[in-house]
Order: C-alpha cells, then sequence, then structure tokens
C-alpha cells in the first residue's frame, strides 16, 4: 500500500510525485524515497533521516 506513505519534501522539485518510508527508530532511522508507476513501486534512492532533503541547486544560487 505505497499511497499511505506520505509526500516527501523533495517531491517539490520533480514531475513525478515522490513518496517517503520512514524506517527504523532513534540513529538508525532511514527515509526510503520512491515513485508509483503504474502497478510497481520504484525506489529512487535510500537516505540517512539525518540528512538534508535534496534540494533543486538552480534555487541555491
Amino acid at each position: 500500500m505505497p499511497y499511505r506513505c506520505s509526500l516527501a519534501f523533495e517531491n517539490n522539485f520533480f514531475n513525478q510525485e515522490i513518496r517517503q518510508f520512514v524506517y527504523g527508530k532513534g540513529r538508525n532511522t532511514y527515509r526510503i524515497l520512491f515513485t508509483i508507476v503504474d502497478d510497481s513501486v520504484q525506489v529512487l534512492f535510500v537516505r540517512h533521516a539525518a540528512q538534508k532533503p535534496m534540494t533543486d541547486e538552480s534555487d541555491e544560487e
């Protein structure tokens, strides 16, 4: 049931809908960023929860 996962912060920077699943507890927490294509889930990134969200690099200039 991938639609139960919330939209990720990174969703604002991509054309496709990016969702996140938070896995783990405490210092061992990871964000799994994925997209849903037809009837399948494609994992895009697995990032540690302490990492800053990905942003559009052109916005930082």
